[in-house]
């Protein structure tokens, strides 16, 4: 939906909460932020997971924003949003094939850019929304300030123009007298970061892929959340689907293929199935589509001082081999512990991530084709977040998925694909409290990884990051929060780094909406 489709809906519904009863006002929040590094990118964890706010070594940030927010309690409810960005970094280099040759193009992030617009509507338990907007917080399995990052939607990218619909939060179901309860979402839109591709893309080999849709569905269940002892299962499904290919070979355009975007093609993303004749080659042989998604679970319990213990984790897979798990321990593993008070080390997360058995068929199974002479399927294909005809599970250059997997931004060479999808490693999270002033967040992680199933790394690959936050937030200075981080990356993977950052946050109520005279 374009962009000014998006603001009247926006503003109707904010003229709608000026006439309404039950919303308690307009609140506004502020941010200014700078961060410098003597690399080309900034450190891992100044960039990973903060919804494509940073990218480049250096740079400067001022974020603002308008939000009624969604009252819970009442039957009938709304939201809204608007937060606007003006960003300033250094550039980056990227080699492209012009004119028979090839030159070394310095390119800079966009500079002003709608960050979230959205509006929402919510009837009990059910809800609508239409915009963009960061939540990748709300995720029943991860700790999104303290988690590597979801392996589908992580938080790590700006937010993907969408419809979605779906339970507001999880409600009980009938008959179970409160034991199951269900949540779940459907959401379609239309990818950004158009722009990022063409001015990134090398034109001398491989592809680009334009003007590509979204799709993405939840389904989850969970025990009683008032007993001791919870229990969560879910599956998610992220598909990217429609798209114009433009493949390239020593330079030359060698051809354009576009996937069939109707009626159909909506229900395919929804219900995945192989594509007609219209369709692309790869897509009547397998699924119309690239999906990605993962079986989440969780067990939580809860101490009698409050404190809680979760265990939880996320089978990630691409097609029916993924789901039946014949991709051994790839996924997500992680084990929380929240003391649910001020103190010393308040949180603990500790998870291991594996993407590095990969099943599925290299380069084909036995049956994919008539009269053929391979007999025998050789596994580990399935090449996470990758896909063969579009740019892989991405947003303007930020991964989707889990950052752990270095996204195309990395890219100086014009390739628009990830590089190293088999990736191994762990992630050690801590927050805590010096006093009621004074918090911090430690995190720190190691991976290694050895390319891409069909193109392997000549030499292994590694990564060590880390990251040191404290945050001011005095309770004399209502709204104000300061913040100061350091990070360090050393390795092969993405470049030694030492960086910096400097924010200062404030918040408040812009004004409350007056009730209406009897």
């Amino acid at each position: 939906m374009k962009r000014k489709s998006l603001l009247l809906i926006l503003l109707a519904i904010c003229s709608l909460a000026m006439t309404t009863q039950g919303q308690d006002g307009v609140v506004y929040s502020t941010e200014l932020s700078a961060h410098a590094s003597p690399r080309d990118f900034a450190p891992y964890y100044m960039t990973a997971n903060r919804y494509g706010t940073v990218a480049n070594g250096c740079g400067v940030y001022l974020r603002a924003g308008a939000f009624i927010e969604m009252d819970s309690t009442k039957r009938f409810s709304y939201a809204a949003g608007v937060e606007l960005m003006g960003n300033y970094e250094t550039t980056s280099p990227v080699r492209q094939w012009e004119n028979g040759a090839f030159t070394t193009k310095q390119v800079r992030p966009q500079i002003f850019r709608i960050q979230q617009l959205y509006a929402d509507i919510k009837y009990r338990s059910l809800f609508l929304s239409i915009g963009m907007r960061e939540k990748a917080h709300e995720n029943p399995i991860t700790n999104f300030d303290l988690s590597s990052g979801n392996l589908i939607l992580s938080g790590n990218t700006r937010p993907i123009p969408q419809v979605q619909i779906g339970f507001h939060r999880f409600v009980d179901i009938p008959l179970t007298k409160g034991w199951v309860q269900i949540k779940g979402d459907i959401a379609y839109g239309k990818f950004l970061g158009d722009d990022y591709l063409r001015n990134h893309y090398g034109y001398y080999t491989s592809f680009i892929t334009t003007d590509v849709y979204y799709h993405y569905k939840s389904l989850y269940l969970r025990s009683n959340p008032n007993k001791p002892f919870v229990f969560t299962i879910g599956i998610e499904d992220g598909v990217q689907f429609g798209g114009i290919n433009k493949a390239y070979h020593d330079g030359k355009h060698t051809s354009t293929q576009q996937s069939p975007l109707n009626f159909k093609s909506f229900l395919q993303a929804f219900l995945p199935s192989a594509g007609d004749g219209s369709a692309i080659k790869g897509d009547q042989l397998f699924t119309y589509g690239n999906h990605i998604g993962a079986i989440d679970m969780a067990a939580e319990y809860k101490f009698g001082n409050e404190s809680k213990l979760r265990l939880y984790t996320q089978w990630i897979y691409e097609d029916g081999s993924g789901m039946g798990k014949q991709n051994g321990f790839d996924g997500l593993w992680g084990i929380s512990y929240h003391t649910n008070r001020r103190s010393i080390i308040s949180d603990v997360v500790i998870e291991y991530i594996g993407l590095d058995n990969q099943s599925g068929a290299i380069p084909w199974q036995p049956n994919d084709y008539e009269d053929t002479q391979v007999t025998t399927a050789t596994s580990g294909g399935d090449d996470y977040y990758n896909n063969y005809f579009f740019n892989g599970w991405q947003q303007g250059g930020f991964g989707i998925g889990t950052p752990m997997s270095p996204s195309i931004m990395y890219n100086t060479d014009g390739y628009m694909r990830y590089l190293n999808t088999r990736v191994r490693g762990g992630h050690l999270a801590l927050r805590g409290y010096m006093n009621d002033d004074w918090q911090y967040r430690i995190m720190a992680s190691y991976r290694e990884a050895w390319g891409t199933p069909f193109i392997p790394a000549r030499q292994d690959r590694y990564q060590a990051s880390m990251l040191i936050e404290c945050t001011y937030a005095p309770h004399t200075l209502d709204g104000w929060q300061f913040c100061g981080a350091v990070a360090i990356d050393a390795g092969n993977l993405i470049g030694d780094n030492t960086g910096i950052s400097l924010s200062v946050k404030k918040s408040g109520k812009l004004f409350s909406f007056k009730k209406k005279t009897k």
